[in-house]
């Protein structure tokens, strides 16, 4: 094989491992559904360290995205544009794609020269639905263009359930995404430190431009505003609200408290509050703070199961020393599980893979099989069996082993007779030999 084909397998053999790490579905352990009522038609609470849910509602269903579309808009825009000073003019086209749309702006003007930086902030801090057109246009040269790097971009992060069919987000046939998906998406924008200091303004103050005064943008996002204390927290930073007819009231947002870290999403929430006072796209955020504030005050990362911990007892072949082997687990094993743990209501069950038998030689630490971790009867964790210490092999036992597992089948059988008749044979001619030939014989 010349080394061009070798470098070919490698390079392919690589990509297939990479493209499978980011299509691994996110880690679905023990959720809490059922601890609020959450009236949203989705809701989802994630951690970032694990991608362990800890609220599942509905996050694979397809929904219309509303501006949540914005944060690929954004994120297609910073990975392709190297300086975010760079000045852009506003076409008088992308004011007038938006006409009787009743669409949420940032007064931006036809010939106006703003930079690409403002256009980010008028975007993922106002919602601007013009400035989505105006980034969309000069980093991919056309709308169209655009939308296919985000819907490439989606491929590659691993959204299966995500089309894109404009760059703003009012609705509009065929563009549609899950919370699944936007988790995976915001969690990549997240690592990128100008999209993460833009959402996590209360406001933007745009500077004075050729055709515009200074201006304030006031963020959408009210759950970083401390003005608005029913929705307000401390902890939380970022990312977008979307609000249309077909989406409902939508919030993303970042929560950050003593080192968990989570993402949190509501979506398709009611246009009416449970208070007739309140401001109609408080549901939303309301919903949220309560999953984000549960969250935090009842879940805990702990350990459920120490590594020294005899799991399960298998049976051992072919050794003289050991007749037996226990398992344990390869290393702690810890997960998200409620504050107040029972510990006694933590078991852990092998899988399948983890036979009742094996043979020796079986080296301390090799992997055997694997087990499940539930609490109260929901799966909470998954880690390797290994063995907790060495066994050697016995070649006498091992020798019979083979045969006695041989005269199990009627080929082994077989074979083990000819061995036998063939063997006897032989000794038997020898014998013959010798008794004819004295010299052999004194010898």
């Amino acid at each position: 094989m010349g080394e061009m084909s070798m470098k070919k397998i490698v390079i392919f053999l690589l990509t297939s491992i990479f493209f499978l790490s980011i299509l691994t579905p996110l880690t679905c352990y023990a959720e809490y559904n059922d601890a609020l009522d959450l009236r949203a038609d989705v809701a989802c609470m994630i951690c970032t360290d694990n991608d362990e849910a800890i609220f599942n509602k509905n996050y694979n269903k397809k929904v219309a995205p509303a501006s949540l579309t914005k944060i690929m808009t954004a994120l297609i825009a910073l990975e392709h544009t190297e300086d975010v000073n760079e000045k852009v003019v506003v076409p008088q086209a992308a004011l007038d794609a938006l006409i009787g749309t009743d669409s949420s702006t940032a007064g931006l003007l036809a010939g106006e020269k703003v930079t690409m930086y403002d256009l980010l902030n008028c975007l993922m801090v106002k919602s601007a639905n013009e400035a989505a057109i105006v980034i969309a246009e000069h980093v991919g040269g056309s709308i169209g263009n655009f939308i296919k790097m985000m819907n490439d971009r989606a491929k590659e992060l691993g959204c299966t359930n995500t089309n894109y069919v404009n760059v703003h987000g009012l609705d509009e046939k065929g563009q549609y995404t899950t919370a699944h998906d936007l988790y995976l998406i915001c969690k990549e924008a997240m690592k990128n430190p100008t999209f993460e200091k833009i959402v996590g303004q209360t406001s933007y103050t745009m500077p004075k431009t050729n055709k515009n005064a200074q201006r304030i943008l006031p963020a959408t996002n009210l759950m970083i505003n401390p003005n608005h204390h029913d929705c307000y927290l401390p902890y939380v930073n970022g990312i977008k609200t979307g609000t249309t007819d077909l989406a409902g009231r939508c919030i993303i947002t970042q929560a950050n408290k003593n080192g968990y870290n989570y993402i949190a999403i509501i979506m398709g929430a009611d246009a009416k509050d449970a208070k007739a006072d309140e401001i109609a796209e408080n549901i939303a955020f309301i919903e949220c703070k309560k999953m984000i504030e549960w969250t935090f005050s009842n879940i805990k990362y702990k350990v459920v199961a120490e590594e020294n911990e005899i799991i399960t007892v298998v049976d051992v072949k072919y050794s003289w020393t050991a007749d037996s082997l226990e398992l344990v687990p390869s290393a702690d094993v810890a997960a998200l599980v409620p504050a107040n743990l029972d510990s006694s209501s933590v078991y852990i069950q092998p899988d399948s893979d983890t036979p009742e038998t094996i043979k020796a030689p079986v080296r301390k630490g090799e992997k055997v099989g694997t087990a499940t971790v539930f609490y109260a009867g929901k799966e909470i964790a998954k880690t390797d069996l290994v063995a907790s210490k060495n066994v050697s092999r016995s070649i006498i036992l091992t020798i019979a082993g083979f045969f006695s597992s041989a005269w199990e089948s009627t080929v082994g059988k077989i074979i083990i007779i000819l061995l036998l008749l063939l063997s006897a044979a032989y000794a038997g001619i020898n014998v013959y030999i010798n008794s004819k030939n004295p010299k052999r014989k004194r010898r």
